[in-house]
């Protein structure tokens, strides 16, 4: 019995290469200015970021990443936990905006969850931009489509399906209803330059 074989009775499945599905990419950092941490160390553009990690930016801080073909920003003061819904396949698929605000742009497919303390917002193929303060969420469907789900307060909890070509924003407070909001503190050019880091093209043009 040749030594391959050995191994293969031994640890069965040991060797056996993981599914195209379970290997999670790394997030890579593309822009990089302050103060930013990941876990409490200071990154640099060699870090790679999984789930498991919280990225955390100071009040000079700013960075830009993608992991495989979903983009984002995160502005000062900000923290954004990565966490993956499935342990056998950590692809990052639930972020939690803890404090702060973040943009994303997300590849069409794979559903994904951005979580906040007052709603959950579900995600497939659309832009965004999210800002957290201690009970408010402010969440701008810039382009795409999102269901926005409030976190429940008591006997409280409502769903809302959001559609936009450039910008539909919403507020949820904690024990509120889910009301719209103006288009505020983010930029077209912000988000198309998530979509070219991830290589698509600019969805504002006509």
């Amino acid at each position: 019995m040749n030594r391959r074989r050995t191994l293969l009775l031994a640890f069965p499945g040991a060797l056996l290469p993981l599914r195209a599905s379970a290997q999670a990419p790394l997030g890579v950092v593309r822009e990089l200015s302050g103060e930013v941490t990941l876990n409490d160390n200071r990154v640099t553009r060699e870090h790679g970021l999984q789930a498991g990690q919280t990225v955390r930016t100071g009040a000079n801080g700013s960075i830009s990443f993608t992991i495989g073909s979903d983009a984002f920003f995160m502005r000062p003061n900000s923290a954004l936990r990565l966490e993956a819904s499935r342990m056998r396949e950590p692809v990052v698929d639930l972020l939690r905006l803890l404090t702060g605000a973040i943009g994303a742009t997300f590849a069409r497919g794979m559903r994904r969850s951005i979580i906040t303390p007052t709603a959950t917002i579900g995600i497939r193929g659309t832009g965004v931009y999210l800002e957290v303060a201690r009970d408010v969420t402010y969440a701008c469907t810039c382009f795409g489509a999102t269901e926005i789900l409030t976190a429940p307060s008591g006997r409280m909890m409502e769903s809302v399906a959001v559609a936009a070509e450039n910008h539909q924003a919403r507020m949820m407070m904690t024990g509120a209803r889910i009301v719209p909001a103006g288009f505020e503190r983010h930029s077209n050019e912000e988000i198309a330059r998530l979509e070219e880091l991830a290589g698509r093209p600019n969805p504002f043009r006509s």
